[in-house]
């Protein structure tokens, strides 16, 4: 195998990946689903006015322990006739919600993300990414990246790679992944990829099926799999999630 991807691992020491329609709270993915990873290579890649490179992504990684936080939100709602208590904005139609909310906090995040488009792409977001001061889900998340680097992806088969010193991370693996490896996990439809409508507002039409696999070293050594499977050079598992014609090397 011929074909190089790119390899960065990453450390932030808080984080939150946002779940979506997370009520009362805003909770936290236990890893950046491949939506906020693309959105964060795009942004090292300058991308403007809706521009998108196709790529895909590998995500895992792990993070000590969670805690939560408290803030005040300052909120414009939309008028609701049952709701007569939140002061009123006449002028825009909009109601003030002032109020506090519980903030899931990931601590000491450790993040290996691998990356597969066109080699101009990936040279890019290599010769960038120490020029970036954007990060990896909030504005406030600090971010530290250790270490970027091109690589060849070895193929081996399961029964071998089991018996290896597997690293302790967990990652996403697709449904179909999942299947054929025969473990199962926390299932999520994360999303991949949006538009942007004229109103300038995101819609992501484009979603995918994922397995979060808590710990690769769960991995089962005496289950008759034949399957084979890509790893990188630290023998971790690359299960590449995003655009079709880049999950497949």
């Amino acid at each position: 195998m011929s074909q190089k991807l790119l390899k960065i691992k990453l450390y932030q020491p808080f984080a939150n990946f946002r779940k979506p329609f997370s009520y009362g709270i805003v909770d936290s993915y236990p890893l950046p689903p491949p939506s906020t990873v693309k959105g964060w290579l795009h942004n090292i890649l300058g991308a403007k006015n809706g521009e998108y490179y196709k790529m895909a992504v590998s995500i895992c990684g792990k993070f000590n322990s969670i805690v939560y936080d408290i803030q005040r939100i300052i909120k414009f709602d939309r008028l609701r006739k049952e709701d007569s208590s939140a002061p009123i904005l006449k002028d825009v139609s909009a109601r003030v919600i002032n109020d506090v909310i519980y903030v899931t906090n990931l601590v000491d995040v450790e993040l290996c993300i691998h990356v597969n488009a066109e080699q101009e792409i990936l040279e890019r977001i290599s010769h960038n990414i120490f020029n970036s001061y954007w990060g990896l889900g909030r504005k406030e998340d600090l971010l530290r990246v250790d270490e970027v680097k091109f690589f060849e992806p070895q193929v081996i088969e399961y029964r071998k790679y089991v018996k290896h010193n597997l690293p302790n991370i967990g990652m996403y693996l697709k449904t179909s992944t999942a299947e054929k490896l025969r473990v199962d996990g926390i299932r999520f439809r994360l999303n991949n990829r949006y538009i942007k409508t004229k109103d300038g507002l995101r819609i992501f039409t484009n979603k995918k099926d994922v397995v979060y696999f808590e710990n690769l070293q769960h991995l089962n050594p005496i289950m008759s799999v034949s399957d084979k499977l890509l790893v990188d050079d630290e023998n971790i598992l690359i299960d590449l999630i995003g655009d079709d014609e880049y999950e497949s090397l």
